[in-house]
């Protein structure tokens, strides 16, 4: 009896020690759920640690109270934090669970808030990963950003040449190369993310196509505009503003066919006379041939302030003009130029009249976009007005649809004053108009410096229907130095930023919109986040999804002499 005792005492203890391990290591997690845009972040307390055997990647269960769960394969920030893409629900209660093969257990009842949390990811320190301290009589500074068309990628170039592609979720710097000593100008990733484009403003203005799908990025081919726009020599080489003189690439982007569409610009001045030249170009994406140009047999003796198209590039918009006496007996300075994008060639044009009597020419910044469906353009000029064309011309002629008054010069105390109105978009359902801040055009002065008061449509984003009405508007914090909407017309990104008097009580960082949300400016804001130190113009990023946004920071120099903020790229959701 006493052998039989011991053989079962034996026999239940193999049979415990073959089916017990899993269940002994077997430990409930703590920790946290987050609700950012279109997704959830968990943020354990420890790093779950796993078995001696392969730790295998957890399951995310997710549903809400009474409704069928759904399971994803969520994406790890690192060793504590996991990222699901989910659409979840504001005030609804829902049951998280991530769950490994071991028995550990994350399991937590929570409810979504009314709105989604910023959430930084990831701050990428850049002196290291872009060599900007190599110079150290002249830092270089970071100048483009780009996503890949997953947001898994992120491209960083600086005024010195430097281009490195970064992950987007750990940080980690996949590659890093020196196009030249030019200005690294402009970034692109195709849509499939088989290549990567990158131009610079340089002597030659070079425009280089990268292959990503070997395992380093190898040269696909380049074009020089300089053979097309010239090139040249500034007076002073060694200026920290040299660069502004040479031939490059002002935005480059690709469409969904994977052709890439870049506007080349060339500022400079040769025995006393300023000259001009610019030119519009469609390549194929993979192999560099030139598709065509505009103008086609000639350069433009002008500058092409910006270009945007419709999804299909069946229509490209885009503005010109010239200080002085710009006109040509082929083109004039003022004019929105329409082009088929499938062949090159000038669909129709409108030439805007100046605003007198305070503007004797009309000039702009980036005040162009089309909206995605190839409907309808809006544009701003720089003397405050805002318009909107239909793409199809009227029978009665080329004229705007809609145009209004937004930040034009308004008198106080006998001093004309305007606010900026540069930065626009457009969204099938939006056209998109950003003003900044206010200020008395120079040949208006009289005297006068500094504006007595605020233009009353300063510092807002307006938003209005594509028959002219005023949808919603929202106030901004600062001067906007930015928009950026997704590929499909869901989220907007402002950059607001500016040195003031009181350093202190300046504001930088992004404020982000939902543009689908129902009701007004204050239901589709979604939230702000701040940085310590500046903004850059023209510095942020939003995947074509729009999970991901991206911003680069710079230090700012304080009145003791120290520095607040520093080189870095936020990463977040």
């Amino acid at each position: 009896m006493k052998n039989q005792n011991l053989r079962l005492s034996i026999f239940l203890g193999i049979l415990i020690y073959i089916f017990a391990p899993t269940h002994a290591v077997a430990k409930s997690l703590k920790g946290n759920v987050i609700f950012v845009r279109s997704g959830i972040v968990i943020e354990l307390e420890e790093r779950p640690k796993g078995t001696n055997q392969s730790d295998p990647l957890p399951s995310l269960v997710i549903h809400e109270v009474s409704e069928p769960a759904e399971e994803f394969s969520p994406a790890w920030i690192d060793d504590q934090r996991a990222l699901a893409t989910y659409d979840w629900k504001p005030q609804t209660s829902y049951h998280v669970t991530l769950r490994w093969t071991d028995g550990r257990l994350f399991e937590i009842d929570t409810t979504a808030p009314v709105k989604p949390l910023p959430y930084r990811i990831r701050t990428v320190e850049l002196e290291d990963s872009l060599s900007l301290l190599a110079n150290l009589q002249r830092p270089a500074k970071p100048t483009t950003i780009a996503f890949s068309p997953d947001g898994e990628q992120l491209a960083v170039g600086t005024n010195a040449g430097h281009v490195a592609i970064i992950n987007s979720l750990t940080g980690d710097r996949i590659w890093k190369t020196r196009i030249s000593e030019g200005y690294a100008k402009h970034a692109a990733f195709s849509p499939d993310g088989k290549r990567f484009y990158i131009g610079e403003q340089s002597p030659d203005g070079f425009i280089y196509a990268y292959d990503l799908s070997t395992t380093k990025p190898t040269l696909l081919w380049k074009y020089r505009m300089a053979d097309d726009i010239d090139t040249s020599a500034p007076q002073n080489p060694d200026d920290v503003y040299a660069w502004v003189q040479y031939p490059g690439p002002y935005r480059i982007s690709t469409t969904e066919g994977n052709d890439l569409l870049v506007v080349g610009n060339h500022s400079w001045t040769k025995d006393g006379v300023e000259l001009k030249k610019a030119q519009l170009y469609r390549f194929d994406g993979e192999t560099g041939t030139l598709k065509w140009k505009w103008p086609p047999d000639q350069t433009l003796p002008m500058t092409i302030s910006w270009f945007d198209y419709s999804r299909d590039v069946k229509t490209v918009a885009l503005l010109t003009y010239r200080r002085g006496s710009g006109d040509t007996a082929s083109f004039k300075s003022g004019t929105l130029y329409v082009i088929d994008g499938e062949t090159g060639e000038t669909a129709w044009e409108y030439t805007f009249d100046p605003l007198k009597p305070y503007f004797e020419e009309v000039t702009f910044w980036r005040g162009v976009s089309t909206s995605p469906d190839g409907g309808f353009i809006n544009v701003t000029a720089d003397d405050g007005r805002a318009f909107i064309f239909n793409t199809v011309p009227m029978p009665e002629g080329n004229k705007p649809l809609w145009e209004t008054n937004l930040t034009t010069p308004l008198e106080v105390s006998g001093i004309p004053i305007i606010a900026t109105n540069g930065t626009i978009a457009a969204t099938n359902d939006f056209a998109l108009f950003v003003t900044g801040d206010t200020f008395i055009p120079y040949h208006l002065q009289k005297g006068a410096q500094r504006p007595p008061s605020a233009h009353p449509n300063g510092m807002t984003l307006f938003a209005h229907g594509w028959s002219g009405e005023k949808m919603w508007q929202w106030t901004l914090e600062n001067m906007p130095q930015g928009l950026q909407v997704d590929g499909i017309g869901r989220y907007a990104v402002i950059s607001v930023s500016k040195r003031g008097r009181n350093v202190e009580e300046q504001l930088h960082g992004i404020s982000v919109f939902d543009l689908n949300a129902a009701g007004g400016g204050l239901s589709k804001y979604l939230y702000t986040y701040r940085t310590e130190g500046q903004l850059p113009y023209d510095t942020i990023a939003i995947s074509a999804d729009g999970r991901f946004i991206a911003l680069i920071e710079t230090p700012i120099p304080m009145p003791d002499e120290t520095l607040r903020g520093g080189n870095r790229v936020h990463i977040i959701r």
